[in-house]
């Protein structure tokens, strides 16, 4: 036998791999810079490094607070930064030395975001001041009072409750979203601290592993607005050399996947979800990283599937699965982080199912099965049920069996009978257009300006994409072009489980849906690039243009103080509240 003339089949995958990088030096440093530029927006501004983080614990046997001020003073204000529980009553009373009683002037205040700072206007003159908590419990970190004109006044006997006046350095001079937490990062924040402390899991309509995610940064950092916010500004870094070798990979172009990235990099909710401690940064990495392979598989496949050897073999080279159980693996870490990981599984079974059709015979779609049912549906199940391990619920579970079975009936029973009303909250049908954009956080910084994260999309890039995705839905539905059928497969997927949800919902559950627009603007990229001579040029402009409305719109998504006029001014919607 001529053995020049002979053929390997695993030879020849491995011979495919290695004459087909991905990357060459130009890519490294286009997916660098892009990626250099995102981690500096990202970290600039992230949140304050410190927090207030000893606590005093109040309980039905020692719910009474006495301060003495030394002398009558102007008390103008109490502001108290609040540990894990929330929504917190007190009653506020002045001792009264003509009459010796307590005189009490709020009977039921309440104190209720958690790790934040929560101001209570007092604007009472009095020496001694007794705080009573009426919850059951109450774990306070830091308590600061205010003169009229500002400044800090610390009681004379504050060395009794020293848990309570020995951070006072770390009171700010206004409440923003760098010292105190911001919309969901009361329930996940808070959550990922209890898991650190094997406290009573507050956050249970999730599954946990975004929640173990964000816990690994207070873990490094400490419980304060970096440590909680880190780990989504990493996984959100991360997902920017994702998403470029995803487009090289389909598109096999740098210009292309450089525009496409781009288009992540200067997106405003890809940069707002960075910089919250939520799990929607979590899953939107893993549903892109399980496309990823999936597609990967699907070509390696393919290419191998030309050969004559294939037509003998009963099975695949190991390195044409290697991709297929990475997608496994990535669809496990995003059921783990939240159910939408579901609904992204169930588009990589239409691809899957679709392609097995087209291209293998009956022996072995039956191989093929029972590898997917270990990749796809064992390896998930085992991760979403040790991600249970650090949940602590209110009375205790029979079994660990038991917690992830009733943690599960909660979630599903928590979501399809949900019945709630937000003024932020929009229809699926609302979510291309950025009908309503989603306000996190306003504070006043002084009397002109404000510091305001709104969640929404980069109009350039969301108004932009909705023809690029009907020009891919052409391409395949008319043209039956299969790449452009994979791009609309792994977009429907995203998309349509929410037509059917009739519970609340919020601009940011189009975030997955939004990455895989991206990607079908780089389709309708490359063919405009590729048919027109003037292509390359306009999508260049575009690009400025996207990168230009990012740079307008920052100051309202990112939290830097602006002036107020300015931000009613990007009001271009009429449902549009960027700033209060």
């Amino acid at each position: 036998m001529n053995k020049k003339n002979s053929f390997h089949p695993i030879a020849y995958i491995k011979d495919k791999l290695q004459n087909s990088v991905l990357l060459d030096r130009k890519d490294y440093i286009c997916m660098g810079i892009l990626t250099a530029v995102f981690t500096i927006l990202v970290f600039f501004r992230l949140g304050n490094t410190y927090a207030p983080e000893t606590s005093y614990t109040t309980t039905s046997d020692n719910r009474d607070i006495v301060l003495d001020f030394g002398e009558y003073t102007e008390i103008s204000s109490m502001s108290v930064f609040l540990g894990n529980l929330n929504t917190r009553h007190i009653s506020i009373s002045a001792f009264n030395e003509v009459t010796g009683e307590w005189e009490i002037f709020n009977g039921d205040a309440a104190i209720e975001s958690v790790f934040a700072w929560n101001k209570l206007d007092l604007n009472y003159r009095l020496r001694y001041i007794g705080l009573v908590f009426t919850d059951d419990k109450a774990v306070l970190n830091e308590l600061v009072f205010q003169a009229p004109d500002g400044s800090v006044i610390l009681p004379v006997n504050a060395n009794e409750y020293p848990e309570l006046f020995d951070e006072q350095d770390m009171f700010p001079e206004v409440k923003t979203y760098m010292n105190s937490t911001m919309f969901d990062e009361v329930y996940h924040g808070r959550t990922a601290y209890e898991f650190l402390h094997g406290l009573t899991t507050y956050e249970t309509t999730h599954p946990h592993l975004g929640k173990i995610l964000i816990a690994l940064g207070v873990l490094i950092f400490g419980m304060n607005p970096f440590g909680w916010r880190f780990m989504s500004a990493i996984f959100g870094i991360l997902l920017v050399p994702l998403m470029y070798l995803f487009a090289k990979r389909l598109f096999k172009n740098t210009y292309i996947a450089t525009a496409v990235t781009a288009l992540l990099v200067f997106d405003c909710m890809h940069f707002t979800l960075s910089r919250i401690a939520t799990i929607d940064i979590f899953i939107g990495f893993f549903i892109i990283l399980m496309y990823y392979y999936m597609y990967q598989y699907l070509v390696q496949d393919s290419e191998y599937r030309t050969t004559k050897a294939a037509l003998k073999d009963s099975f695949l080279p190991k390195n044409v699965y290697i991709p297929l159980a990475l997608s496994g693996i990535s669809m496990a870490f995003g059921v783990a982080t939240k159910f939408t990981g579901i609904y992204a599984g169930l588009g990589l079974a239409v691809l899957f199912v679709w392609y097995n059709i087209t291209h293998f015979p009956k022996k072995q779609v039956k191989k093929l099965f029972g590898f997917c049912c270990l990749f796809f549906i064992a390896i998930p199940l085992f991760l979403y049920s040790i991600c249970f391990i650090p949940v602590v619920g209110y009375t205790p579970y029979s079994s660990f069996l038991a917690k992830v079975i009733e943690g599960t009936q909660y979630m599903v029973n928590y979501h399809s009978t949900l019945v709630a009303e937000h003024y932020y909250s929009s229809p699926f049908y609302e979510w291309p257009v950025i009908w309503m954009p989603l306000l996190y956080a306003n504070d006043a910084v002084n009397a002109t300006d404000v510091s305001a994260v709104s969640c929404m999309g980069n109009p350039a890039i969301w108004w932009i994409g909705i023809p690029c995705v009907l020009y891919v839905f052409f391409r395949w539905i008319i043209k039956k072009e299969k790449k452009a059928g994979f791009l609309c497969i792994a977009y429907l997927a995203q998309y349509v489980p929410w037509m059917s949800v009739g519970r609340i919902t919020f601009i940011y559950h189009y975030f997955p849906s939004i990455l895989f627009v991206m990607l079908m603007m780089g389709y309708t990229m490359q063919h405009i690039k590729e048919r027109f001579q003037w292509g390359k040029k306009a999508i260049t402009t575009y690009l400025v243009i996207a990168i230009v409305c990012f740079f307008l719109f920052y100051p309202v998504v990112s939290g830097f103080p602006i002036y107020k006029e300015w931000g009613l001014r990007l009001r271009w919607l009429k449902d549009w509240i960027l700033v209060l």
